[in-house]
């Protein structure tokens, strides 16, 4: 195992697809979770997401900027499920 740093598209890979699960998340949980929990299934999908984005970086066997991968991982991650979580919010609230 080498302590060379790894190649930024290679870093970057691993960091959009987890935000990108995340966002396929936030559109199954509009689509197929009841209204009521709704919330509940966007905190499962922040879970769950938080352990692939931890498993996607330990798959990578780099030790240098791991925590920092993985920061940039997770705080995406809640940033496009709180994204998601103020629109449906809001459709809520207008929906009646």
């Amino acid at each position: 195992m080498t302590d060379a740093p790894m190649t930024p598209s290679r870093t970057w890979r691993g960091i959009f697809g987890v935000w990108g699960v995340a966002v396929a998340g936030a559109i199954l949980v509009a689509i197929f979770a009841p209204v009521g929990l709704r919330f509940t299934w966007l905190s499962l999908t922040l879970a769950a997401c938080a352990l692939l984005a931890f498993i996607v970086q330990l798959l990578t066997h780099q030790k240098i900027g791991f925590i920092d991968r993985l920061s940039i991982s997770i705080v995406g991650v809640v940033g496009v499920l709180a994204v998601a979580a103020a629109l449906l919010g809001l459709a809520t609230l207008f929906q009646g």
